[in-house]
C-alpha cells in the first residue's frame, strides 16, 4: 500500500495534468488582481476590499477536480495500468484509496495555491481585508473538506465508468449541474445574498450587520416551502460545495451553519468513498 501510494504521488507530480492546472490557477489568481487593479485606478477608487474574490477559486474546483480525477485515475483504465497493479498483488480497495489520497492532496494544493497567490497579490495591490487571517484559514480548512468531498464524488464516477473520455464528460456535466443547483438554491433561499456582497461604500456597516445577522433567514420565495421540501433544500444549501463557496465569498466572517458544512463534507466523502470502493471491488476488470 505504501509503495503504491508513493508511486501514485510520483506519477501525479511528474505528469503534465497537475502542473498545467497549477499554472492555470496561478495565472487566473494573478489576473483577477491585475484586472481589478486597472479598474480601481481608472475609476480612482481610494479604498478597496478584495475579500469576496479570495474564495472564487473554490467555485471552480468542481470543474478542476472533474478534469484532474478523470485524467489521472481514468487514464489508468485506458492504459491498462489498473490490471497491472492487480497482477502485482495490489487490492482494488488499496488502488481506490490511493487514488483518493493523491487526488485529494493535489486538489488541496491547487486550492491553497489560488488562495495564497490571490492573497499576496491583493495585499500588495490593495492592502486591507475585512476577514482576519485566522478566519481566512478556518474558511480554507472547511474548503479543504469540501474539496476532498468533491474529489471523492468525481473519483467514484471515474472508477465506476472506467474510461477517461466518458469520465471527463460525466464529471464535468455533474460539476455544471451542481453549479446550477447551487446558484438556484442561493437565489431562492437567500433574500439578501446580493446585498451582502456589496462594498462598504455602497452599504453601511450598520445595515450590513443587520443583513449579515439574518442572512440565513429565507427569502420571500421560500415562504411557501415547508416540511420535507424545505428540509432537503436546507441540507443542500449547507451541503453543496458550490453553495458553501458562494457563501464564503459573500460574508465577512465564518458563515452561519459552518459546522454543518464541515459535517456534510465529511459525510459526502465517506459515503461516496464507500459506494465507489465497494462498486469498484465488484467490477470485472479482466
Amino acid at each position: 500500500m505504501i509503495k503504491l501510494l508513493k508511486a501514485e504521488f510520483a506519477r501525479c507530480f511528474s505528469g503534465k495534468v497537475f502542473w498545467l492546472i497549477a499554472l492555470f490557477t496561478l495565472v487566473t489568481a494573478s489576473s483577477f488582481n491585475f484586472i481589478k487593479y486597472i479598474t480601481v485606478k481608472r475609476e480612482h477608487q481610494t479604498e478597496v476590499f478584495n475579500d469576496s474574490m479570495l474564495y472564487i477559486g473554490l467555485i471552480s474546483l468542481g470543474m478542476i477536480a472533474a478534469i484532474f480525477v478523470a485524467f489521472h485515475a481514468g487514464g489508468e483504465f485506458d492504459e491498462g495500468t489498473v490490471r497491472n497493479k492487480l497482477i502485482a498483488g495490489n487490492t482494488k480497495t488499496g488502488i481506490y484509496l490511493c487514488h483518493l489520497a493523491v487526488s485529494s492532496v493535489a486538489m488541496a494544493i491547487i486550492q491553497y495555491l489560488f488562495f495564497f497567490t490571490f492573497y499576496v497579490c491583493s495585499y500588495l495591490f490593495f492592502g486591507a481585508f475585512h476577514h482576519s487571517f485566522s478566519v481566512m484559514m478556518q474558511i480554507q480548512l472547511i474548503g479543504v473538506l469540501g474539496t476532498v468531498a468533491v474529489t471523492a464524488f468525481m473519483l467514484m464516477i471515474t472508477m465506476i465508468v472506467r474510461s477517461r473520455t466518458i469520465a471527463v464528460t460525466v464529471c464535468m456535466t455533474a460539476a455544471v449541474i451542481m453549479f446550477i443547483i447551487g446558484v438556484a438554491l442561493i437565489n431562492e433561499l437567500e433574500e439578501h445574498s446580493m446585498e451582502l456582497m456589496a462594498m462598504e461604500d455602497i452599504i453601511s456597516p450598520e445595515k450590513y450587520a443587520i443583513l449579515n445577522k439574518y442572512s440565513y433567514v429565507y427569502g420571500v420565495d421560500s415562504e411557501s416551502l415547508s416540511g420535507a421540501e424545505l428540509a432537503v433544500k436546507e441540507a443542500l444549501y449547507d451541503g453543496l460545495f458550490i453553495c458553501q463557496a458562494f457563501r464564503f465569498s459573500s460574508e465577512r466572517e465564518l458563515p452561519y451553519h459552518w459546522e454543518f458544512m464541515a459535517v456534510y463534507n465529511i459525510a459526502i466523502t465517506l459515503v461516496t468513498t464507500l459506494i465507489g470502493s465497494v462498486t469498484f471491488r465488484r467490477l470485472d476488470l479482466k
